[in-house]
């Protein structure tokens, strides 16, 4: 009895383990019938082709705007103002009178001094008329010589008083914001107006440390001003002939026409300057470029069936940077096609299929 039992226990757990077995023989079946309908993982990408292109290595440094003639104008006489011809941010050509000190008094004295050296001239004319005749002494006539110098030195001396007190223009420019008025009295030695120069230049100062290649009169470099996208070529015009003492820079000048650029003395700007000889490179898109814990790599598309491609990784090393260019240094070669935009999504030996071409292309530098 017991021995039936037992067989008929064995009996079920054997029906159990092989229908359990049926199913599951039938679900990979399944499965695999369904895996060979179904269509191989692929993705559409943009592909580019792999060109040569010139590059230069380029620093960006600070630079300043120069004024072309600076000048701060002091008076050397005390006096009173009554005249102004010098509005604030006016333009004032060269010559032209800017501010006139009270000068009547030594404007007085100066046609006594004329008056004077008339009649020191008259009477060394008549007293050299009467030594020719011997009737007065050749101390006489070198008394009335020296009369005459001595007149002709006080006009001299107000002449220059006058001049002294009659600021003129030395250079065409543009007067500085000021607070002056007429009738203000102004003291000796007082700091008067400030001329900037006017040129048809736009000077840039900057500096370059000595661990760079010294640049070239005539060398280009490139002028980006603050807050701006666009720049502006600009030729070096000299070149400082020592280095700091203390930041052991190479201080160079500049410049670029004033109707390509204008800016404000002291206007701080950036300088791309050349660093190192051109150079032929391979460039590529920052998108075609992708970076995991292993390194950096791209993915070569090569070609497969019915107008597909295979992604294939080539691992790089990469060089300087040039906007959203990243230069190749090794590991890529002219003429290769790599996948661009939509690389990201693809792992080695995907089907990838191409959306459209593109060009490498690099600003030069």
């Amino acid at each position: 009895m017991k021995f039936t039992k037992w067989l008929i226990v064995i009996i079920a757990l054997a029906s159990i383990i092989f229908g359990l077995h049926s199913y599951k023989a039938s679900l990979k079946e399944s499965a695999s019938a369904q895996a060979a309908n179904m269509p191989e993982p692929s993705a559409t990408v943009n592909s580019i082709a792999v060109s040569t292109v010139s590059f230069q290595k380029t620093v960006q440094v600070s630079g300043e705007i120069q004024p072309f003639k600076y000048l701060s104008l002091t008076n050397e006489m005390a006096g009173q103002i009554t005249r102004l011809n010098a509005p604030s941010g006016s333009i004032v050509n060269k010559g032209q009178v800017l501010v006139e000190l009270d000068h009547r008094d030594e404007a007085a004295r100066l046609i006594a001094a004329k008056a004077n050296l008339t009649l020191n001239e008259q009477t060394l004319a008549r007293y050299i008329k009467l030594h020719k005749n011997r009737e007065i002494s050749e101390e006489s006539v070198d008394q009335a010589r020296a009369a005459v110098d001595i007149a002709k030195s006080d006009i001299a001396v107000l002449t220059t008083a006058i001049a002294k007190k009659t600021l003129v223009a030395p250079f065409t420019a543009k007067v500085a914001i000021h607070s002056l008025e007429v009738g203000q009295y102004l003291d000796k030695n007082s700091q008067v107006l400030a001329l900037v120069g006017i040129n048809d230049f736009t000077w840039i100062d900057f500096n370059l440390p000595q661990v760079y290649q010294e640049l070239s009169l005539g060398e280009t470099v490139q002028i980006k001003p603050m807050n701006q996208e666009a720049v502006f070529d600009a030729e070096i015009i000299a070149i400082d002939p020592q280095l700091s003492g203390q930041s052991r820079q190479l201080k160079y000048r500049a410049q670029v026409p004033t109707k390509t650029l204008a800016l404000k003395p002291n206007t701080l700007v950036s300088v791309i300057a050349p660093i190192a000889e051109q150079e032929t490179v391979i460039a590529v898109p920052d998108l075609a470029i992708k970076r995991d814990a292993l390194g950096n790599y791209v993915f070569l598309l090569e070609e497969a069936e019915q107008g597909s491609f295979r992604a294939k990784p080539a691992k790089v090393t990469l060089g300087e940077r040039q906007g959203d260019q990243v230069m190749i240094v090794d590991g890529l070669s002219a003429g290769q096609v790599i996948a661009s935009k939509g690389a990201f999504k693809l792992f080695p030996g995907m089907k990838v299929f191409v959306a459209n071409n593109e060009s490498s292309t690099v600003a030069q530098q």
